[in-house]
Formats: C-alpha cells, structure tokens, sequence
C-alpha cells in the first residue's frame, strides 16, 4: 500500500508540474504577446503620453549611447535612430522600455550583457520612465555632473584637421596645445511641462602651439586661394593667414547652452547644440563634435512618427533641421569674379550660416536609411533673408553672380546582417560635397563604412568596431576638394575645426577599437586611428594615433577615468622630419543621483 501510495504521488506531482509547467508557457507566450502589440502600438511610439513633455537632449559623449549602441547591435532596438543624435531623456526611456520588451520576449533569454546594459539605463531614466507611465510630473531641475580633466601633451600635438590632422579629436573643439591644458566644468537640466533648459558650462586652458613658419603660412594661403586668382575689394590689403594653430588659451565656454519648447513631439530649441549625424562613432563625415556647438535654432522629432497611409510601411521616422550660425570665420569671396573680403585679424561680421536637414526611415527592424543635407550660406554681403534661403535651393552651381551656397547631400545606411542579427551591425555614410543632381554620383561621394560586433565570440564582454574613412577621391576638381569652398574659403569649420571628419579634406584611413565591458560604465578600450594625405594637397602627409582608455565608476556618483595616446605624424610642410606628441588625461567626475 505505501508503494502503491508513493506511486501515485509521483503522478499527481508529475502531474502538478507539466500543467503549472503549461500555465507558465501560456503565461508567457500571452505576456509576450501583449509586449509585441505594445511595441507596435503607436501610442507608445508616438509618444502621446508624453507629446508635450519638452526634455533635454542627452549630451553626444554621454556614456548612454554606447550602452543604447550595443543594445541595438544586439537586436533590442527596433525604433531608435542609429544614424540621428542627439536624443532626448524622454526618448531614451521610451526605448529603454521598448528594449525590455523585446528583451523579456525573446526566444533566446540569459544574454548578460544586456541584461546589464538594461539595469543601468533603467536606473539612470526611471524619472522619465515613470513621467511616460502617468506616475510623475514633468517638473524639477538636476545638477547633472561636475567634472575637472587634465591633460599633458609632451611633443608636438596636430590641431589642424582642415590642412593637416588632430591629436585629439571630437572633443567639441577645445584648446589644446604642448603642455598643460585643463577643463573644469558643470552640467545640468530642468524642466517644467512642455519646457525645458540644459546648460553645460566649462573653465578651458589650453597650451599654446608653436606657430608655422612663414613657408608653411605661404603654401596654406595659396592652397586656400586667398593670394593667386583672387582680386581684393578696393583698398582691402591682401590677407594673412587666419591662426589655425592658435596660442595659449584661457576661457569660459558653454559647451551647450539651450531652450526648449515641445508641440506635439515636435521639440524646437534655440542655443548652442552638438550635433552627430550618421551611424559612424569614431568620426563623421557630415556632422560631429569635432569643432565647437555653434549656436543654433532647431526643430526635431522628440519621438519616432509614423507616416501616413501606406508610407506607414517605411517604418518609423525621425527628422532633424537647424538653422545655424558658424564662428571664426575671416573671409568671404563674393561674384563670380569672387572679389574677396576679410582679414586674419578679425572675423567678418555677420558671418556665413549653415542649414541642415535630416531624416530616417526604417522599413525592416534590421535596416534603417537617412538622407542629410546642409547649406553654407548668406553672411557678409548677403544678407541672412527668406530670399537668400530659398535660393540656396538653386539648381545652378556657385558660378552664378549670387551663389546659392555651398551644398553637402549624406545618404546612410545602417544594416543588421540576416542570420546574424545579435552579432553584426553593418553601415556606411556616403556625402557628397556637390549635390547629387549635378550627375557626380560616385565620385564625388566621400564613404565612411563600419562594422560593429556588440560581443566578440567566446569573449562576450569584449565588442569590435572597424571604421574607414575616405575623402580622397579619384577626378576631384581640385586639390582638397572636400570641406572647402570658392566662395568660403574656410569652408565646413566652425573655430577652424572641421564640422564633420578628422580625416580631413583630402585623406584616406580609419579607426579601430575594442572595448572590455566589466560594466556599461565600467569599461577598457584600445583604440587605432591612421590618416594618409595624398601628396597632390599639402604635399601629403601622415599621422598614427594609438591609445587606451579606461572608464572606472568608484561609486554611483563618482567616475574617475584617464586616456593615454601616442602619435606619430609628418607633413612635409611643417616639418621634414617625423614627429611624435604624448597626450595623457586624467578625469574626474561627480555624477548626480538619478531621480526617483
């Protein structure tokens, strides 16, 4: 009898467990699918909890954009933009949303790395994750971050991406220079409803440079034009040369400072912004924060729309436009006989402005596409009217009596491999400095292709990008044909720093780096970047960076980090002989508690 008893405990308890182990099945196939309508629902990408909640943009060397990379790398973003930053908070908690998600529902669970990243973002948005729930106002303001670095420079740095190449790049344009240079600096953000205010703020010194040589002053000036070929306005002295290598610097600067208003999803903001479009993260060829934010009105997308009637099927889009004002800028050639005004002494007034438009679309989860265009245009002896904006859409070049500006078209793409979704991220940008519709579609369009594995196999803490960049193209119109322009001789700069790529006007290279993730903010990186010159700009030239970075967070609040980099470069201009520069930098951060 006991046996018997035993026995038919076993079956009910077998029993017991394939129907609980039905329920949880049931469970979970019902929970998933109501995750799956969720994400699909466009209320929830829409944003209409939140459309007119205004939030700060996340600043574009945040730590979040790595960590929302390698979420989307590992196929847990279907709506976030790869190719448009920078995002609102409000945006990224959508998505930290939409991530868990399609996290919680797939087929393949117990991904540490995500599961990582996902607690991280969850603890630095659940303010703005709990504002798009109902369960908290918009209102309130933070002391976001104070921050001190130090770097030291032995050697001789570059920091001239327009004729030659940098030392340091995509660090928004600050001074730099042999010896010591030091940045102390605070952040923070408020917002009440549908408005919204960041400042980010620094103290900046930066060690002089040593100058060029009256030679090198020559070649440059002639490279850029501003002797031969040109005729000068009446009484107007021919110019020097406007310092790109500037001398000891010791500043205040707003690294960004801004306003903004949310309609409908529709954020528009007035102030000073970075901007980074294309899917590339160690440079970019339209648009980066290679050179200093220049102050700006903009009007973006907060959250993804989706198109009406059958456009719905192109997927989630994202929009981007400004209107903006560059700085530093010492001459203007205006005519077509480009008569040419402006002194090295001091900027002309007012200044060129640049325009620029972009837009994604994302017709599968595993591709999305952009388009991006910009415009230089109006300034000294042209008035800033709606007659000079709209004639920046001229279909003639800048040969005409009033040119319409010089005009740079990006198309990218950003691509997940099939069959290799949570393992490879392909994309490219490709810019053309002349618009498309002048019939030049190959060989004018510089390229900056990558490629990005979130997790190395066997090795799945540690990721791999791979980026080339390419400004050198065969049948150029002329010598340093990229980032430059007749009627603008210091072209796409903004404080002389290149607005998009390091690379520069005429280079081929790329960069190389790979990053150990002990945490998303704890984390190793070593890093390769090369650019070669081809002789036909400057004579050539060449410049090799190696360096290795490591991030620690000693606490929640307090992040200490340092960046060591060695190069080695030689431009037959400035010197005959190879140079080499030493740059070592150490940070510390304090780091404010997120909201509750």
């Amino acid at each position: 009898m006991a046996k018997r008893n035993q026995a038919l405990n076993w079956i009910i308890l077998a029993l017991l467990a394939q129907q609980g182990a039905g329920s949880l099945r049931a469970q979970a196939i019902s929970r998933g699918s109501r995750q799956q309508s969720r994400l699909a629902d466009p209320a929830l990408n829409d944003g209409v909890p939140t459309g007119f909640e205004a939030s700060t943009y996340v600043p574009i060397d945040s730590w979040i954009y790595p960590a929302l990379d390698r979420l989307a790398a590992l196929g847990y973003l279907q709506t976030g933009s790869t190719t448009i930053r920078p995002l609102t908070r409000l945006e990224c908690a959508r998505l930290v949303e939409e991530a868990q998600v399609l996290y919680e529902s797939d087929d393949v669970q117990g991904d540490e790395n995500a599961e990582a990243v996902l607690d991280a973002l969850d603890r630095e948005f659940a303010h703005e994750v709990r504002i798009t729930e109902g369960k908290a106002d918009n209102a309130g303001g933070t002391l976001e971050s104070v921050y001190a670095r130090y770097t030291g420079i032995s050697g001789t740095p570059l920091r001239d991406s327009f004729h030659f190449s940098q030392t340091i790049v995509d660090d928004f344009g600050r001074p730099y220079g042999q010896g010591a240079n030091a940045v102390a600096g605070l952040s923070g953000h408020a917002e009440r409803g549908p408005f919204a205010i960041y400042v980010r703020g620094e103290y900046q010194h930066g060690a002089a440079n040593a100058p060029y040589s009256l030679a090198a002053q020559q070649s440059i000036a002639g490279l850029d034009e501003l002797y031969e070929g040109w005729t000068t306005a009446p009484g107007v002295p021919l110019p020097g040369v406007f310092n790109y290598n500037p001398d000891a610097a010791s500043r205040p600067r707003f690294i960004e400072a801004y306003a903004a208003v949310n309609l409908a999803n529709w954020q528009f903001s007035a102030g000073q912004e970075s901007l980074w479009w294309g899917p590339d993260r160690s440079t970019s060829l339209m648009l980066s924060n290679n050179a200093a934010a220049m102050p700006m009105i903009r009007i973006a997308r907060s959250t993804p729309a989706h198109l009406p009637g059958f456009l719905e099927h192109l997927g989630p889009f994202h929009f981007d436009a400004f209107l903006a004002r560059q700085g530093g800028i010492h001459y203007v050639a205006l005519g077509p006989t480009f008569i040419l005004h402006g002194s090295d002494s001091s900027p002309i007034t007012p200044p060129p402005y640049l325009w620029g438009v972009t837009f994604s679309i994302e017709p599968t989860p595993n591709l999305e596409l952009s388009f991006a265009h910009t415009t230089i245009f109006a300034g000294y002896g042209r008035p800033l009217t709606l007659g000079t904006f709209l004639h920046s859409f001229s279909p003639s070049g800048n040969g005409q009596a009033i040119d319409p500006g010089k005009r740079v078209t990006e198309v990218d793409l950003a691509y997940h491999v099939p069959g290799l979704r949570h393992q490879v991220l392909a994309y490219t940008e490709a810019m053309a400095w002349d618009d498309p519709i002048q019939g030049h579609f190959t060989e004018r369009f510089a390229l900056d292709p990558g490629v990005y594995l979130p997790q190395v196999p066997y090795v799945k803490k540690l990721d791999l990008r791979l980026e080339g960049v390419y400004t050198d193209l065969p049948g150029l119109p002329e010598a340093g044909y990229f980032y430059a322009n007749a009627h603008y001789p210091q072209g796409y700069t903004n404080y002389g720093q290149v607005l998009g790529s390091w690379v520069g006007r005429e280079g081929r290279g790329g960069a190389g780096t790979t990053t150990y993730w002990f945490s998303p903010r704890t984390k190793a990186a070593l890093s390769y970047r090369r650019m070669v010159a081809n002789p036909i700009f400057m004579e050539g030239g060449n410049l090799t960076n190696l360096s290795g970075s490591l991030t620690w967070l000693l606490n929640p609040q307090l992040e200490v980090s340092t960046v060591q980099g060695y190069d080695r470069w030689r431009f037959p201009i400035l010197n005959t002989e190879p140079r080499s520069s030493y740059a070592a930098t150490f940070q510390v951060q304090w780091l404010s508690r997120p909201r509750p």
